[in-house]
């Protein structure tokens, strides 16, 4: 049985998988769920990262990871004894992105559910350091872990309901050698929360990768 391990990212909670839940049916699935009093003290990605290792350990043929969650699978992959099959990360900016993927929701999904998903993710923030959110914003470059891993890499991003968008790759202001390594993937009409947004497209996408 295929084993998978779930990361969700700064601020977030670990029921953003369950609209996606069937992507994984047959499978041995793990929701990571950070404790406060870590996130409390981390003041980087890889505090938190070390302690998902330790917490959970690296018997996983897949690591899935939202934003921040998706460098912590990277680093996990990169940095650990991790054998997995593939990695799979979701809308994780590895270097600043350009503005087009600056957004949280697109517009409608603003309307139906955006109100209550950013009082929960202010109210997690109060368990998170400013100089995590600083690394996670600032002046940062993830795009090296790349080089370090040996197995599959999925990149999978919100389309931003722009499908024929030209310079969607240009604008994650990543370098080649590190675009041709990352297998990428756009899920349809969603921004930085595909699996919210447009749970029956993100699921196809997923499926496609656990093969």
């Amino acid at each position: 049985m295929k084993k998978v391990l779930l990361l969700y990212g700064f601020c977030g909670k670990s029921d953003i998988w369950n609209k996606s839940e069937s992507a994984f049916r047959g499978m041995e699935i793990v929701k990571a769920a950070y404790p406060r009093e870590i996130t409390a003290a981390a003041k980087n990605v890889s505090d938190i990262t070390k302690w998902v290792y330790e917490k959970y350990g690296c018997d996983f043929d897949f690591i899935i990871g939202h934003s921040m969650g998706g460098l912590i699978a990277l680093q996990l992959a990169a940095n650990f004894t991790f054998n997995c099959r593939a990695v799979i990360f979701i809308e994780s900016n590895l270097r600043p992105a350009n503005a087009f993927y600056r957004n949280l929701l697109m517009p409608d999904n603003m309307v139906k559910f955006g109100k209550e998903l950013i009082k929960s993710m202010k109210k997690e923030s109060e368990f998170y350091t400013v100089e995590l959110k600083s690394a996670l914003q600032e002046n940062f470059d993830y795009s090296q872990l790349i080089d370090n891993i040996k197995c599959e890499i999925y990149g999978i991003y919100g389309d931003r309901g722009i499908e024929n968008y030209a310079a969607r790759i240009d604008d994650l202001r990543l370098d080649k050698k590190t675009t041709d390594k990352i297998k990428f993937k756009f899920v349809k009409n969603s921004c930085h929360m595909p699996m919210l947004e447009n749970s029956e497209d993100f699921v196809k996408i997923i499926k496609e990768c656990l093969q």
